[in-house]
Parts: structure tokens; C-alpha cells; sequence
């Protein structure tokens, strides 16, 4: 059996990484895009490269990208956000394609590459298919504020800005999507998780 690669994906508060956990007892080998930026962020060649896409000092005293000053950066700023992805994505890209070959070579199965911006970037298109984890609005906004500590104002401003379902599913274009829903309990979920990737790996 040839390698698997199986996409994840979601808005906040979804419950990807939760899926991706699921994934990960069945035996799947997950690669994590918020990892691997961490590691991109870290090196100091890189982090030079971001660095000149700003005024502003973003870099921590190790030389290494402070994703907190990054962050402050690019919020509100749209132009800013596009720019540091034109050179995220592609790097991002680059590292992925070089842990597949690793896990290939290991005579890894099933690989799940997670990103919350999984079909925007058009990584997408290297997965047999694509995984996303979606919930209603209300519970969206109950987890916020409940488990992350947000404000109902800061909630309902993230949830505005998130892409709708119909815009997803024309991102994925040919790539067969999967909707997983998570608006009921862990043990729903799981069970869920379970017929799909039953079906996944048939």
C-alpha cells in the first residue's frame, strides 16, 4: 500500500486538533503547518527573511521570530498578513514535502497534514482528501469564550472573518471533502472519526 496523505482542517474552536489526536492513536502520523512554522520561526535565516517585511522588530533576543510582536504586526493589516504569507506558504510547503519523503522512507501508512489554512494556501491538493471539522456557530462561540477565555465581542469578531462552508468547498475544488461535525459530545465524535477512517484506508 502506497502512502496515505489525509488533510485536516478547520476554524478555531472546531475541534481539529482534538480529530487529529484520534487520528493519531489510530496510528496516523500527523504533521502539524503550527509546528512547522514554529520551526521555520526559530531559524535565524528565516526569521531574517521575515524580519524585512517590517519596521517594527518582530524577533525575540535569540534572533528567533516573536510570534507575539508578529502577531500585533499583521492584526488589522491585511497587506502585511498577504505579504508574510507569500513567504510562510511556500517554506512551509518545502518543509512539509521533506518530512513526507522522511515518513515515506520509514514505511509510514497514513500521514495527516493539519492546517487551519489547509485549502487557502493550496496545500490541499497534495491529499487524497481533506477532512473538515466544522460546528455550529453558537457552540463555536460557547467554546471562546468557555475554554479559551475570550470576550463575546473578540469571539463574534473571529467567527465574522471565518470563510463559510460553500467557500471551502469551491477551495477544494476536485478533492474529495469530508465534513466532520462536532457540535455533540467526545464519544460522538470519536465514533465519527472512526467510520470515516474505516472508509478512508478501504
Amino acid at each position: 500500500m502506497a502512502m496515505k496523505i489525509l488533510g485536516l482542517t478547520g476554524d478555531i474552536a472546531c475541534g481539529k486538533s482534538t480529530v487529529a489526536k484520534l487520528l493519531a492513536a489510530r496510528g496516523a502520523a500527523l504533521l502539524d503547518a503550527d509546528l512547522l512554522v514554529r520551526e521555520l520561526y526559530a531559524g535565524a535565516t528565516f526569521a531574517a527573511r521575515v524580519q524585512e517585511l517590517f519596521e517594527a522588530d518582530v524577533r525575540a533576543e535569540s534572533g528567533a521570530i516573536d510570534r507575539a510582536k508578529l502577531g500585533a504586526e499583521v492584526l488589522g493589516n491585511a497587506n502585511k498578513l498577504r505579504e508574510l504569507e507569500k513567504l510562510v506558504h511556500p517554506a512551509v510547503a518545502d518543509l512539509r514535502a521533506q518530512r513526507l519523503l522522511e515518513l515515506l522512507q520509514s514505511g509510514q501508512k497514513v500521514v495527516v497534514t493539519e492546517a487551519v489554512k489547509l485549502l487557502e494556501s493550496g496545500q490541499g491538493r497534495a491529499c487524497d482528501e481533506v477532512w473538515c471539522v466544522v460546528c455550529s456557530p453558537e457552540v463555536q462561540l460557547q467554546r471562546l469564550i468557555k475554554h479559551r477565555g475570550q470576550s463575546e465581542a473578540a469571539a463574534r469578531l473571529r467567527l465574522e472573518s471565518q470563510p463559510s462552508r460553500a467557500a471551502k468547498a469551491d477551495l477544494a475544488g476536485q478533492i474529495p471533502l469530508v465534513w466532520i461535525e462536532n457540535d455533540a459530545s467526545l464519544k460522538q465524535l470519536a465514533a465519527q472519526v472512526a467510520r470515516q477512517w474505516t472508509r478512508f484506508l478501504a
